[in-house]
């Protein structure tokens, strides 16, 4: 029972982190029709204006991750305005996805040349350890969990319980109409980039303490999270949770028992999905933009 609890808040913790950039990838793609590959970018920075403020000037760790949040969503705000908007007008998939990966390796190079490339890690903020059915575990772990999920469950209320909720949930599902009911496409989508900026700003700043950070580690977990994307269904919050949650558990079992070949085991299960559900676990038809 102890291992098993032990591997389970693992689980959960690798989960949330997945869950939270794969959601914001999810809305940015359910309106912008586009997959923005800077997203992992995002998260890196947010998690390096945590370490730069907290570690290295002794700003209070909340202050810092507030203004992570706070500086992830101006970035993304500001790349919705300068490259991501314009680029509509392309009319070009591979012409917007070169700016997008041009954006992320601008930000890795910037990330790389003033923290010197190297792996930094801000140590634990919250200490101590709760014991439950003879298991030992980590507060911080628990908390994290507990926050993710309070983050995910007020993306979800959000969605499907406001009018700006409703209004993404049309114009995602039939731009044209959505305009006819006077539905701002421009708002909408600086909203959604702000709300998916700020959810990666969220996950970058709780994370931190957990993993060490690396400035190239964004494209690895943004790969990561377009496959949950891909696996939930393009364009599903309910399968990008569904997805981060099967993957995570996966890993996180699979890497207690077998190590790390786990990860290839979640690929070849990831595989087998796509085989008898092409579009997803909760998918449905789409194109990009």
């Amino acid at each position: 029972m102890t291992g098993f609890l032990q591997i389970f808040l693992n689980c959960l913790v690798l989960s949330a982190n997945y869950i939270l950039l794969a959601v914001g990838l999810t809305l940015i793609f359910g309106i912008l029709r586009t997959l923005n590959f800077a997203h992992g970018s995002l998260y890196i920075v947010g998690a390096y204006i945590v370490y730069a403020l907290f570690k290295i000037m002794g700003v209070n760790y909340f202050l810092a991750m507030v203004a992570a949040i706070i500086g992830v969503a101006g970035l993304g705000i500001f790349l919705e305005a300068t490259i991501l908007f314009p680029m509509t007008k392309q009319k070009s998939f591979l012409t917007s996805l070169g700016a997008i990966l041009g954006v992320s390796m601008v930000i890795e190079g910037a990330l790389s040349f003033i923290f010197l490339g190297e792996d930094v890690t801000i140590g634990s903020i919250v200490t101590g350890t709760v014991s439950i059915f003879g298991a030992t575990l980590s507060v911080e772990r628990i908390l994290v969990v507990i926050l993710c999920g309070l983050i995910m469950l007020g993306v979800y209320i959000w969605i499907h319980k406001t009018r700006q909720g409703i209004a993404i949930r049309a114009l995602a599902e039939n731009p044209r109409v959505a305009n006819m009911q006077g539905i701002s496409t421009r708002f909408i989508r600086f909203l959604v980039i702000a709300i998916a900026s700020t959810v990666a700003g969220v996950a970058g700043a709780i994370i931190t303490p957990l993993f060490y950070l690396n400035p190239y580690l964004g494209g690895y977990l943004v790969f990561k999270a377009l496959v949950i994307v891909a696996v939930g269904g393009m364009g599903s919050v309910e399968g990008s949770i569904l997805a981060g949650l099967l993957i995570g558990f996966i890993e996180g079992i699979g890497l207690a028992y077998i190590g790390p070949i786990a990860e290839a085991l979640s690929f070849i299960i990831i595989i087998a999905i796509f085989l008898f559900r092409p579009r997803g676990l909760l998918g449905v038809e789409y194109e990009f933009h």
